[in-house]
């Protein structure tokens, strides 16, 4: 009986605090996701943390990681949310919870898509649309399917693409993301007249970015077919959206690093006001354990900016990336432009002949066009005469010195002078000609 007795208690004791640890969990688990509402992350993580060491089941651990994976892998913390999804993929086996098993190996896929040299992401998304099929899941199914087809177009495989793609849009209404694939699908596969509609309702888009690659879609397709015009107006609005993508990159940047200092700022009032609490008690240990505090806190914030100044990298070498492109294509567009054949046709007759003046207006007018800002930047340095105009707009169009000479009708160590020249009145130094060159290119 006494023994009876004490197991009893034990058995009791034990459901009390089963009971007490769930409720806690439970309690840290929805302060976690108030305070992803808000924006702040880093204390977010903490109270999801907390939640995942108070579980007691595996449904509630199953929610928490869940969360906790998202968060993770939205804050680009990749290698973090890779171990949290597994681990809610664990609790989900436990429970044989199959939609929540497919779910997470959707998750993991995701993680894996980020690294672009590693193929792990679509052994797990085929696994989690075998299993979707499996189960008749056909919501999962297709959102697998947009996911893995999504990855093939990433790696340039198109038929694998279009064979997930096609059913998913004959079935249901095309969302934004699943047009966005469709338009990505067809312009480099064809027939080109679907690839310029769906890319044409990207540009009725709420979100930036579908509209700005809209724009950037519609300009390859219409210069390909040679419609010139149209083509630089959306090259215009997809420069104009990626300056309105930057500025929200960096106020995001900014609400992040904010909620990263309010976070600060509220460890450290509670440090102060814990040591106060506990100094009469023990005061080295609370000395100790505030420097032990301090020493990871530093540790965990010299890595989040690492990973932020990492981030901001890869950001900058895009948008240095894109800007190259944009020149190239500014570049083929004028080199495209009826003047330039013009000049071409000139320079191939047996003697050519000088520019007429409309014919030196209508090429000015085509640089303006295609490079908007190049004629008020020349003018911010240096103030041309007509004749230094004409030269300049020359190595604009890509036309060489003996070639300048000849459509100017001036001799070729003349145009060498001038090139010279210019560049010595607008920077106070001596240089040579290709320096002259080089600056008005890269205007």
């Amino acid at each position: 009986m006494k023994r009876l007795f004490i197991q009893s208690c034990l058995t009791a004791f034990m459901f009390l605090l089963s009971a007490c640890g769930s409720d806690r969990a439970q309690r840290y688990y929805e302060e976690g996701l108030s305070l992803i509402e808000e924006g702040d992350a880093p204390q977010a993580l903490e109270r999801l943390r907390l939640a995942a060491d108070y579980a007691r089941d595996d449904t509630m651990l199953v929610a928490i990681y869940s969360d906790m994976g998202q968060l993770l892998f939205a804050e680009g913390l990749q290698e973090q949310a890779l171990v949290v999804f597994r681990q809610a993929y664990d609790a989900d086996s436990r429970l044989g919870n199959t939609v929540g098993i497919i779910c997470d190996l959707r998750d993991i896929g995701n993680v894996y898509r980020t690294r672009e040299s590693d193929d792990s992401c679509r052994i797990f998304f085929e696994e989690a649309l075998q299993l979707a099929e499996m189960m008749d899941e056909d919501e999962l199914a297709q959102e697998v399917s947009c996911q893995l087809a999504g990855y093939h177009l990433w790696n340039g495989r198109y038929d694998e693409a279009r064979q997930l793609l096609l059913p998913v849009l004959h079935e249901k209404p095309a969302n934004a993301g699943l047009r966005f694939m469709a338009a990505d699908l067809y312009r480099h596969t064809g027939p080109k007249d679907l690839a310029l509609l769906y890319c044409r309702s990207l540009l009725k888009e709420e979100a930036v970015v579908h509209r700005q690659m809209g724009h950037k879609w519609m300009a390859e397709l219409l210069l390909k077919e040679g419609q010139v015009n149209e083509a630089v107006h959306h090259l215009e609005q997809y420069e104009q959206l990626t300056d309105t993508l930057q500025q929200e990159i960096d106020t995001e940047a900014l609400h992040r690093t904010n909620a990263l200092y309010d976070y600060t700022r509220r460890a450290r009032q509670n440090a102060r006001l814990q040591s106060r609490l506990t100094l009469a008690i023990a005061a080295v240990v609370v000395l100790m354990s505030l420097l032990l505090t301090a020493l990871l806190w530093f540790s965990r914030r010299r890595m989040y900016y690492r990973l932020k100044v990492q981030q901001l990298e890869s950001l900058l070498t895009d948008y240095r990336n894109r800007n190259e492109q944009t020149a190239g294509r500014q570049q083929q567009i004028l080199s495209q432009s009826p003047i330039c054949k013009r000049i071409s046709q000139l320079l191939g007759d047996s003697t050519p002949k000088p520019l007429t003046d409309e014919e030196w207006h209508i090429l000015r007018d085509t640089i303006e066009k295609t490079h908007p800002q190049f004629l008020n930047r020349l003018g911010e340095f240096q103030r041309l005469s007509p004749h230094e105009m004409r030269i300049s707009l020359l190595i604009k169009a890509g036309i060489g010195p003996a070639d300048i000479a000849k459509l100017t009708a001036h001799s070729k160590q003349s145009v060498s002078s001038t090139r010279s020249r210019l560049f010595e009145k607008t920077f106070g130094q001596k240089g040579t000609p290709v320096q002259w060159d080089e600056f008005i290119l890269s205007l």
